[in-house]
């Protein structure tokens, strides 16, 4: 006589605890908020690094009396941190969701100030190293706390304000 207990087989068994484990996901998938987008307020103190820097060294290019070498040098460092402060502001922009066709203006007009006396004067080669070594040494320690494109981002913006105080702007180098 036949028994009327079911043998479950091993087929059966497996097609069920993959549809329980499918369910799981599912569910708990649901039941989460998007994941958060990355903090942007660690690119704000680069940001403004950046332009500060692409600043300073503009300045000190313009100096009456520098030579023509290093000028050019310092014009070259301008561009180069003009062009990390646009990356950057991107950067914020995009993961922001943000992001247009065309950027916004990052350059602020200068207030008119009523100043009695002379202008200061320009900033020295010596102090654009300075601040490109600040910059250097703030996106080195900022690099590996992040990821992705972020983190390359930073790891390039170190590596290039490190060549030009080291290499490009050295004192006694081939244009100082």
């Amino acid at each position: 006589m036949p028994s009327a207990v079911t043998v479950t087989n091993r087929r059966g068994l497996l097609a069920g605890g993959a549809a329980l484990a499918a369910l799981g996901v599912v569910a708990s998938a649901c039941g989460e908020s998007p994941p958060k987008p990355p903090p942007v307020e660690e690119l704000l103190g680069p940001l403004d690094q950046a332009r500060h820097d692409s600043a300073l060294a503009g300045a000190a290019a313009a100096a009456v009396g520098l030579a023509p070498q290093v000028a050019a040098e310092l014009s070259v460092v301008a561009s180069q941190r003009a062009a990390h402060a646009r990356a950057l502001s991107r950067e914020i922009s995009r993961a922001a969701g943000k992001l247009t066709s065309s950027s916004p203006s990052e350059t602020t007009s200068p207030s008119p100030t009523e100043s009695s006396g002379p202008p200061p004067p320009p900033p020295s080669v010596s102090d654009v190293r300075d601040a490109l070594r600040a910059s250097a040494d703030n996106a080195s320690h900022l690099a590996p706390a992040t990821s992705g494109y972020r983190a390359g981002l930073l790891a390039s913006i170190a590596a290039s304000c490190t060549a030009s105080y080291m290499v490009a702007l050295v004192p006694g180098g081939p244009s100082i």
